[in-house]
């Protein structure tokens, strides 16, 4: 444990290694590879083709280049430079938080190595994280560890407290209660045909038949026959962990802030493009290719949409009791006793 607490000590160069072994990751990914691509479909094909293939990779190699600049020093530069490899890593996870539902729902892992790839770049967006954190405090000459007002912690291995707990504030429960709302469209069409009725113009039946011509686990299958939709009870998993932050929890901080960033990062991610893509086909400005079937093709754009939503909502209520939860549960170094 006293490992951990000393986490100042060794976080620069956890962030190094972490930088080498993503650098040669995203430097594959950019010479033409796309074994583990983090943003690509089942077949490894990234949207928008090698164009967007590579801008991307040049992004994360980019983050990772900079991560292992700047890890080391306090000036402006590099403490902007260490924000932008963590925003990079954070890319990097696209879709994990979707990919562990998509496990769950289909009982196997579909993209295996891609996986790897987005669990890789979550553990290097924490330690970047903490890096930064522990690089602000030193610049401002406070403690590393807990951002007292003492420069170096002076019993780095006692534990650190935790300040007396209190729920978040009404304005930021409120905005986390309004953001959630984006959930009830897509929510109630997934409920609607649950419960054997019509929506989006399409029958309970027909959204059935392509659920059970999709690959599914066994538990996805006995919760469709008793109407209920695991991805919708997955969201609701997210709104009560969102629910929780804006509480008063004793949990330890990282079981509540690791997944809360995860899903607020991978969900945003996911749902501002499908957003986007479905407004933009509803207005009539670009024309969908494909069959929809069994939707029509205004209904798919709907559909889209309030998916879309539906992600973008849910993330930005993670990142509001994410933020919130870990400002208001800040630990300091404990006292000499």
């Amino acid at each position: 444990m006293g490992f951990f607490r000393r986490w100042p000590e060794w976080i620069a160069p956890a962030v190094r290694v972490w930088s080498v072994l993503y650098g040669v990751l995203a430097a594959y990914w950019l010479t033409g590879g796309r074994a583990g691509f983090p943003i690509a479909d089942l077949e490894g094909r990234p949207p928008g083709g090698a164009p967007v293939a590579t801008a991307i990779a040049v992004l994360l190699l980019s983050g990772a280049v900079v991560a292992a600049v700047t890890v080391n020093s306090t000036s402006r530069p590099a403490r902007a430079g260490l924000r932008f490899a963590t925003a990079t890593a954070l890319l990097g996870t696209f879709g994990v938080a979707l990919s562990a539902v998509g496990i769950v729902a289909s009982g196997t892992v579909e993209r295996p190595l891609a996986l790897a790839g987005q669990l890789l770049a979550l553990v290097g967006a924490g330690a970047l994280f903490a890096a930064a954190l522990a690089q602000a405090r030193r610049s401002r000459s406070r403690c590393p560890r807990c951002g007292g007002p003492h420069p170096l912690s002076p019993h780095p291995d006692r534990p650190l407290v935790r300040r007396t707990s209190r729920p978040a504030s009404r304005r930021c429960r409120l905005t986390a209660s309004l953001v959630l709302l984006a959930l009830v469209p897509w929510a109630t069409v997934k409920v609607v045909w649950g419960l054997g009725g019509s929506a989006l113009g399409v029958t309970a039946a027909e959204w059935h038949t392509t659920f059970e011509e999709s690959s599914t686990s066994g538990l996805s299958r006995v919760l469709e026959r008793a109407g209920l939709d695991i991805t919708v009870l997955a969201s609701l998993v997210g709104v009560i962990l969102a629910v929780v932050l804006l509480s008063r929890p004793r949990l330890p901080r990282w079981l509540l802030l690791t997944p809360a960033v995860t899903g607020a990062t991978s969900l945003t991610l996911y749902g501002v493009p499908l957003t986007i893509w479905g407004t933009v086909v509803l207005a009539g400005l670009v024309q969908p290719g494909g069959d929809p079937a069994p939707f029509t093709a205004t209904g798919l754009a709907w559909m889209i949409t309030f998916g879309g939503l539906a992600f973008t909502g849910l993330g930005a209520a993670l990142a509001i009791g994410a933020r919130s939860y870990h400002r208001r549960s800040r630990t300091v170094c404990a006292p000499a006793l």
